[in-house]
């Protein structure tokens, strides 16, 4: 699967897929800022992990994928310097939101217009098989600090808030189990 089946603002709606996933997750919780933060970075380490797999089952996944790495290359900054680069730039587009409400409702549309794009140019099983991809990048952010608790004793992996934004991404991309 390449960028060619697609048009320029396709192909760039699907290389964002996962970012607004990320976004989705983290703006679900009202947390500390320290809280937020960790998860933020967490997120973008497992984001940069997503990049150095090799067992996507996804064509399309694999693909977006390699054009994320393309731009990765291009980087001056390799390593730490990268990931907290690509920490600050999604920060920046967090800030841009006037509440944490309006930044998970653009996130969730724009997931929402992945699906549609997804359901007009291509296979049912590629489609499915890319939004699993996503849901899944999402459910490991969400996992990524625990939520609640006090002084890390207690609190839960998936709060109530995270699962909810985990389901509104299902139900964005339309996944059917």
């Amino acid at each position: 699967m390449r960028q060619q089946y697609f048009s320029d603002s396709e192909w760039a709606t699907l290389l964002q897929s996962p970012t607004q996933a990320i976004i989705a997750v983290t703006l679900a919780d009202k947390t500390d800022p320290v809280s937020f933060l960790k998860e933020i970075q967490a997120a973008i380490q497992i984001l940069a992990a997503e990049l150095q797999r090799e067992d996507i089952s996804s064509d399309l996944g694999r693909s977006v994928v390699a054009a994320l790495k393309e731009v990765v290359a291009q980087e001056p900054l390799q390593g730490e310097q990268l990931l907290l680069k690509t920490q600050f730039e999604l920060l920046g587009t967090i800030q841009k939101f006037n509440s944490a409400s309006e930044g998970q409702q653009q996130a969730i549309a724009h997931l929402k217009e992945v699906g549609a794009i997804l359901a007009s140019k291509v296979t049912a099983v590629q489609a499915k098989e890319f939004k699993q991809w996503i849901l899944d990048l999402a459910t490991q952010v969400a996992k990524a600090v625990k939520e609640g608790g006090l002084f890390g004793i207690g609190g839960e992996r998936i709060s109530r808030e995270e699962s909810g934004a985990l389901s509104a991404i299902e139900n964005a991309l339309e996944i059917k189990l």
